[in-house]
């Protein structure tokens, strides 16, 4: 039995020191009433029968965890809000990040579409190191505190069945991801539009010719609208008929301003406002490109809103 107190010494030497010998003679019980088992059925048992029995228990790793598994950063009952709140903080600081970079190129600062994207990404990670670390600290703190089932309370105690959403389909959740996407996108929209006319003094010129940026302009109270909708649906998170009926109307809005601005040119890039260092061809072919990709998104979005809504 040299083999069993090894497997048993080598299970203990992964637990914590008050629960060595307890779990050890628990264990010990059962794999000796294994090992009678097996004699019952088999006569004596061979150290190698033993052996195929301490590999089939596993590696005393593994097994010391069944009994005492670790203890997690975050606690399941705080989980969900950690989640919540790290998704929230993320998709606010990229919010940030993609509206600091855009005022920095508005302002003058010299960089091409690529940097531009790596400014934002690289910008946007440097905040996240530390968000992620803060609250995820912050966290642990909580979960190692005995003050942890006031939180526990607050997150879990206080609801109300009659309060639940209706059941639905999967379609109806909102996730975070699709909102904070489109809310960084329709701010950046709005600085690319209305910063010259906010910075009159800093020499920035618009981008736009001035048919395109007159359309923008009239454009802009649906781009409020859309941003309005969007900080909506991240107070809701849920699809209602109001909510399908608003982003059918602001789609279409999108689709109509598309077809207008394909049929003009849209760059202003003989004065030097467009400083990507790309040729006029290849610019207003990829932002035709961009345009037909905008329409046929949001054309599909109207359909499947339609559908959705006839459906509800």
């Amino acid at each position: 039995m040299d083999m069993l107190e090894r497997y048993i010494a080598a299970v203990q030497r992964e637990l914590p020191d008050n629960k060595r010998d307890d779990i050890g003679r628990e264990l010990k019980a059962n794999i000796l009433d294994q090992i009678e088992a097996l004699e019952a059925q088999h006569g004596s048992v061979s150290d190698a029968e033993v052996a195929t029995l301490l590999k089939t228990m596993g590696h005393p790793r593994r097994v010391a965890l069944q009994f005492c598994p670790p203890t997690p950063l975050v606690t399941a009952q705080l989980m969900p809000l950690y989640l919540h709140t790290l998704y929230m903080v993320l998709g606010v600081l990229f919010v940030i990040s993609t509206i600091e970079i855009t005022s920095r190129w508005l302002g003058g600062a010299e960089m091409s579409l690529l940097l531009f994207m790596k400014c934002i990404a690289s910008d946007f990670l440097e905040s996240v190191y530390f968000a992620f670390t803060a609250i995820t600290i912050g966290f642990a703190v909580m979960s190692r505190s005995r003050k942890k089932k006031t939180a526990e309370v607050a997150g879990t105690c206080k609801w109300s069945p009659e309060k639940l959403p209706p059941a639905s389909k999967s379609w109806q959740y909102i996730s975070l991801q699709d909102i904070f996407t489109e809310l960084a996108t329709l701010l950046a929209l709005v600085m690319l539009i209305w910063y010259p006319l906010w910075q009159p003094d800093s020499g920035a010129q618009s981008i736009f010719t001035d048919d395109t940026l007159t359309v923008l302009l009239w454009f802009t109270p649906v781009i409020v609208i859309a941003i309005v909708h969007n900080l909506w649906q991240l107070r809701t998170r849920f699809w209602s008929r109001s909510m399908l009926m608003l982003n059918i109307g602001v789609n279409t809005a999108f689709l109509i301003a598309s077809i207008i601005l394909l049929t003009e040119p849209v760059l202003q890039i003989n004065d030097g406002a467009w400083r990507d260092g790309l040729g006029v061809t290849i610019a207003e072919r990829s932002i035709q490109v961009l345009l037909v990709t905008v329409a046929l998104i949001v054309a599909y979005e109207i359909v499947r809103d339609t559908r959705r809504l006839f459906r509800n």
